[in-house]
């Protein structure tokens, strides 16, 4: 006899979708709590596939998103002290603060660029070596 469908129009679902659903949710949060948000949307979204409407598949995507633009907010705001620290003339503390920025997922073009105008800087502030001719080179000089 056919298993009798709901009133709601949604699949009841059997034993295996809903232990592939916890797996899926369980291996999400492995990701989300090792700071892999990203990751962990993914993996929920797929929960999907098996419950459109999964409420706690819906609930840890929100948390994983709300954690991306915490994650970002953080990074911009690394980038901008970054760049202050940089006017100030803070060289170690800008790099400091621009590496922090890139590895928390700030925009990197600005950092590097800011970066890149840190090494020049420091690779003009650099004495030159002297150089020195053998004394071969000399003579024929």
């Amino acid at each position: 006899m056919p298993e009798p469908q709901p009133i709601d129009g949604r699949h009841t679902h059997d034993a295996v979708s809903d232990d592939k659903i916890e797996q899926l949710l369980l291996v999400g949060l492995d990701h989300y709590f090792a700071g892999r948000y990203e990751q962990a949307i993914d993996v929920w979204t797929r929960a999907f596939f098996f419950d459109r409407d999964h409420p706690r598949a819906r609930a840890y995507i929100e948390r994983a998103r709300s954690a991306l633009a915490e994650r970002q907010r953080e990074s911009e705001e690394l980038l901008q002290q970054g760049v202050a620290a940089f006017h100030r003339g803070d060289a170690a503390e800008a790099r400091r603060l621009l590496t922090a920025a890139i590895d928390g997922g700030a925009p990197s073009e600005e950092a590097l660029a800011v970066l890149g105008r840190l090494d020049r800087l420091e690779l003009g502030a650099q004495p030159a070596e002297p150089v020195r001719l053998s004394p071969n080179a000399a003579a024929s000089v």
